[in-house]
């Protein structure tokens, strides 16, 4: 009676420990799929900062170009 009981807990314990052990590993997929997401968001809006950078520079880089061509050629 004391042998089964025994066996019985450890089932238990070992189930329970499976169960834990799942649901910390599905957590832990999930936090780290949800924090690449935000990393990705991240890079994403950075990325199109300095595209719009690049092509301010780029008008600017005209503009100063033109103007140059006003004050040599005028």
């Amino acid at each position: 009676m004391e042998m089964g009981k025994s066996i019985t807990d450890f089932g238990f314990v070992v189930m329970t420990a499976a169960g834990y052990l799942v649901y910390s590993a599905a957590i832990i997929f999930f936090f780290v799929r949800w924090f690449v997401r935000v990393i990705d968001g991240i890079i994403d809006r950075q990325q199109r900062v300095l595209d719009e950078i690049l092509q301010l520079q780029k008008q600017q880089h005209g503009m100063i170009k033109e103007l140059q061509n006003h004050v040599l050629y005028s």
